[in-house]
């Protein structure tokens, strides 16, 4: 049996705050669709360009050998068995009905055209699908590839997950993005010109920066037209480049005071609208080299723990999502 605790859950879940603080994922889904929405993780199997030597070797200094895949389901099965198996599992164990279909690890758009609809095509063909969500890099985002993904707007609503981390380039460089901040803002531009939801993810954390750095990073999303976003602390793990960079003392993990403060501060920067997929990450067990607080606990408890921590400082404060958003003001 897979490890459920390694699936990408709704963070809120099993858990709402007494008084709306964010915009959680949990309750855009049972808005959206009036029932109980499950995601699966699926893999393709496919590459990336700054791992396969196109742009890059070796991939992201934060990411291991597997993509950081959720691991649930084997891998080696199609697309359909995952699914199913998916299905199965989850509408027993949290009474699903309907389902989101992510590919996740890896780039999911990094692939002849033919392909990718080959694995589009499999992964919405279960009837129970209501979302395609595609884990993807800003820069295999081409026309091409953005013409395809608006063609499923028919059939299920589509969510591009697109990665950016930081918009400091010198900070992308080092952890071996091989892709800049502009890359990120022009793809995501083209993709709202197609009226397609875009969630991307940052983390705080990484080596070199501050906190000043971190607050542009902030400041730059909260002005885009993301759709949602993940919000990640760096995790160090087991076997990847940034583990020996944190070995040999370049950077120090966040501790949890230091993160709540950060993701209440961003909180605060985010338009209402943008919807929080994610407040901070785990890792699965065994990996975790640092922060300790982010450790997988079988029975969820770390988890909730840490959103309560999340939302006791925002109740702290008395501000909610959006307190501190400014809208900018329309170019003359």
């Amino acid at each position: 049996m897979p490890n459920i605790e390694q699936e990408e859950i709704p963070s809120t879940i099993n858990h709402q705050p007494s008084t709306v603080l964010y915009n959680s994922l949990s309750s855009y889904l049972k808005n959206r669709f009036n029932t109980k929405v499950q995601r699966i993780t699926i893999e393709a199997n496919l590459d990336c360009p700054n791992r396969d030597g196109v742009k890059a070797f070796g991939g992201c200094t934060f990411c291991t050998a597997d993509g950081s895949s959720a691991g649930a389901f084997d891998v080696e099965d199609p697309i359909s068995k995952q699914l199913e198996d998916g299905v199965k599992l989850f509408s027993k164990r949290f009474g699903a009905t309907k389902f989101i279909a992510y590919l996740q690890s890896f780039t999911n758009t990094y692939a002849p055209i033919d392909q990718l609809k080959k694995i589009y095509d499999e992964a919405i063909a279960h009837p129970d699908i209501v979302v395609l969500a595609i884990g993807t890099r800003p820069d295999c985002l081409s026309e091409e590839v953005l013409d395809l993904i608006e063609t499923y707007k028919e059939k299920v609503e589509v969510w591009l997950d697109v990665g950016i981390q930081t918009t400091h380039n010198k900070t992308l460089d080092f952890i071996n993005r091989a892709h800049t901040e502009e890359d990120f803002f022009d793809a995501l531009h083209r993709a709202k010109q197609r009226d397609l939801m875009v969630c991307t993810h940052t983390i705080f954390g990484l080596p070199g920066e501050t906190k000043e750095m971190f607050y542009e990073t902030m400041k730059k999303l909260s002005a885009s037209k993301i759709d949602a976003i993940k919000i990640h602390q760096l995790l160090v793990l087991e076997k990847t480049k940034i583990a020996k960079q944190y070995e040999d003392g370049l950077f120090k993990a966040l501790e949890l005071d230091e993160y709540i403060e950060l993701v209440c501060d961003f909180l605060e920067m985010l338009p209402k609208h943008v919807v929080i997929h994610r407040l901070f990450a785990e890792a699965k067990p065994g990996e975790l080299i640092a922060p300790k607080w982010a450790e997988q606990d079988s029975g969820r408890r770390n988890k909730q723990q840490i959103l309560r921590k999340i939302e006791a400082e925002l109740s702290r404060r008395g501000t909610r999502q959006g307190s501190k958003f400014k809208p900018q003001r329309p170019e003359a």
